[in-house]
């Protein structure tokens, strides 16, 4: 495969799919539990939501409650307790304070529950969710949703992510979305998009050819991407709700990835001209502004900071890819890394304090982090296989990147110090190149 100081595809943006619901609190929140990073998981039970209404052919209250606990797992923070262990039954008990008994909950050792209901009214549905903590016998949060019975994941999700806000003072990330490239199989390369949870895959690309370096408008509407589908390197623009693609950069050469700027207005991507790469100012029509680097090495792989007046990327200036931050206002370039020969797939924290990248170490590819304002970078990743292509979550708590730890590449899931890495995909081909979606409001 050829590479352009990427180990794999270096940009995937995401597709969000989105479907709006209403949310209201039914109590006045009050502030929770505390955990934060090093704490032991917190014990949580997650009980089947109680059916209020017709009978429960999808089994909902067992789905739903599902997502909810699969999502307190995969977020590290928690430890949900084994359902097997919970005394009361879900269709007979209370969801209200005085409606179950907390001792119930305190013998299996949870400290915090998950208790609601919900009702199916044709093709609407409404859930209610409560939080308790389980010791001071109180509710910490309830919450109301409605929307379509085909969108009860995204319901649980924001759900899931109310927790997290309530016991971590940040809210969730489960109420998103990750686009990356598989091969499906196959050996072409197309666009997906999916849940964190791996349900709802949707396929974006359907040309048969290869497609990268998708990037994600800060409004979730669109995205660009890199199709080579009609021979060469251009790049397109893809309205989610029109289902219009419309071509954004097809000049002559090179013209690869495309990252917008935290405003949306303008996009930093590599054009070639005269046989030399490098990375151009445009604004979202596609339309040039100006030249950012000038230099006759080979200048990718864009990455904006949160506050949109600096750009990280990759350049072989001084003989091998290493990242560079520019600061666009005064046209200065620092270098940043200065350890390791291959240094590329750069990608800034939403916090702005850190930078996640591809580096080569012990000859595998392996996920670093390095301060954005320079020093030694922290190895996050030493399995077996190669592990590229971060992506920082909405929050800046978690990456995901992609690993061929078990033979195939598939997408990974880990904090962002490095712990608690889950795999999230398994198809028969190669899934590489993700990248997070902004929260969908």
């Amino acid at each position: 495969m050829a590479r352009l100081f990427a180990p794999r595809p270096i940009f995937i943006a995401l597709l969000t799919f989105w479907t709006w619901f209403g949310a209201t609190p039914l109590y006045a929140q009050v502030k929770g539990l505390i955990v934060g990073p090093g704490a032991e998981r917190f014990p949580i039970a997650v009980s089947p939501l109680k059916n209020l209404g017709q009978v429960d052919k999808r089994n909902l209250s067992q789905e739903i409650a599902d997502i909810v606990a699969r999502d307190m797992d995969l977020s590290g923070w928690f430890r949900v307790l084994d359902r097997s262990a919970y005394i009361e039954h879900p269709q007979r008990s209370g969801i209200t304070l005085g409606g179950f008994d907390f001792r119930d909950w305190a013998t299996i050792g949870a400290e915090a529950l998950v208790k609601g209901g919900f009702e199916v009214k044709g093709e609407n549905l409404v859930a209610e969710f409560r939080l308790f903590d389980v010791y001071q016998r109180k509710q910490i949060v309830g919450k109301r949703y409605t929307g379509k019975v085909k969108d009860f994941r995204r319901i649980a999700h924001k759900f899931a992510d109310e927790i997290i806000f309530q016991l971590t003072g940040v809210r969730g990330i489960f109420d998103t979305r990750i686009a990356f490239v598989a091969t499906a199989g196959g050996r072409f390369k197309e666009i997906y998009i999916v849940h964190l949870d791996g349900t709802e895959k949707l396929q974006v690309t359907k040309n048969r050819t290869i497609n990268l370096f998708p990037s994600w408008t800060p409004d979730g509407r669109s995205i660009l991407y890199t199709s080579y589908k009609d021979g060469k390197p251009g790049v397109y623009q893809f309205d989610f709700f029109s289902k219009k693609k419309t071509s954004f950069s097809s000049r002559k050469g090179l013209n690869l990835g495309g990252r917008w700027s935290p405003n949306g207005k303008n996009v930093a991507l590599t054009l070639e001209r005269n046989g030399n790469a490098d990375i151009y100012l445009l604004d979202r029509k596609g339309k040039i502004l100006r030249r950012l680097t000038k230099n006759s090495g080979i200048d990718v792989s864009p990455s904006w900071s949160p506050g949109g007046d600096q750009l990280v990327f990759v350049s072989n200036r001084s003989g091998s890819p290493q990242l560079y931050i520019m600061h666009l206002s005064e046209k200065e370039t620092r270098r940043l890394t200065y350890t390791g020969g291959y240094n590329t797939s750069p990608d800034w924290s939403p916090k702005g304090d850190q930078i996640a990248f591809t580096g080569l170490s012990g000859g595998r590819f392996n996920i670093f982090t390095i301060s954005s304002k320079g020093g030694d970078s922290h190895i996050l990743t030493s399995k077996s296989g190669d592990n590229e292509d971060p992506s920082w979550s909405p929050d800046g708590r978690y990456i995901i990147f992609s690993s061929s730890r078990n033979g195939r590449y598939h997408l990974y899931l880990m904090r962002a110090n490095g712990e608690n890495q889950r795999r999230l995909t398994g198809s028969n081909g190669d899934d590489t190149s993700p990248s997070w979606s902004p929260r969908l409001d």
